[in-house]
């Protein structure tokens, strides 16, 4: 998984840094080449907020699936445009599940490096995405009509590996959506299928 992650992550910039034309100057004419233009996005600050629902989540151990309900999550991301095709941030979210039996309920909360690659500098272009980091998790128990607060906690790396379209809008705001398979090793496997729903500025 790490190699992966580090090959999806060098592939990424390297297409990035094709696609970014500095400033340049010539040895031979002495002349400097004119700064590219970009249709659309600018180098800077960005923020986006967004809310993830996932289906076939589970955590996996010898018996099978623990969860199998649907989850819901809302995630805030600030960070650094350095073009129209490269993004990188820093994310929390909260994500919400609730357990097959009903005897459990968690409340992930993950912190994460956020990684996307914007493929055009077009009005609408595809994406790849990656968030991966560490996620809290805190529960509570339920029995018959005893419900406990949540103050049961663990912790749990986290990757999301997210492919998906963005639509431009006026200045730096978008719109994206997404899908995504997002990993918990808590040291179970949860696992599942995420479609997610984002507005940046």
């Amino acid at each position: 998984m790490k190699r992966f992650l580090t090959l999806f992550i060098a592939l990424a910039v390297a297409i990035s840094a094709h696609a970014n034309n500095f400033e340049a100057s010539s040895s031979e004419k002495g002349t400097v080449k004119p700064k590219r233009e970009y249709r659309y996005g600018k180098k800077g600050y960005f923020g986006n907020a967004s809310f993830t629902f996932t289906d076939f989540g589970a955590f996996l151990d010898g018996e099978g699936w623990l969860i199998d309900k649907p989850h819901y999550g809302v995630d805030v991301i600030n960070g650094y445009s350095f073009n129209p095709y490269l993004d990188l941030g820093v994310g929390l979210g909260a994500h919400f599940q609730p357990s097959k039996d009903k005897t459990e309920q968690y409340i992930m909360m993950p912190l994460y490096i956020y990684f996307r690659y914007n493929i055009l500098d077009r009005k609408v272009s595809p994406y790849l995405a990656m968030k991966a980091g560490w996620a809290g998790v805190v529960y509570r128990e339920k029995s018959g009509d005893y419900v406990g607060k949540f103050n049961q906690w663990g912790g749990s790396t986290y990757t999301n590996l997210e492919a998906g379209a963005m639509v431009r809008l006026k200045g730096s705001k978008s719109l994206n959506v997404g899908v995504g398979m997002p990993w918990y090793f808590i040291p179970l496997l949860a696992t599942g299928i995420s479609v997610n729903v984002g507005f940046t500025w």
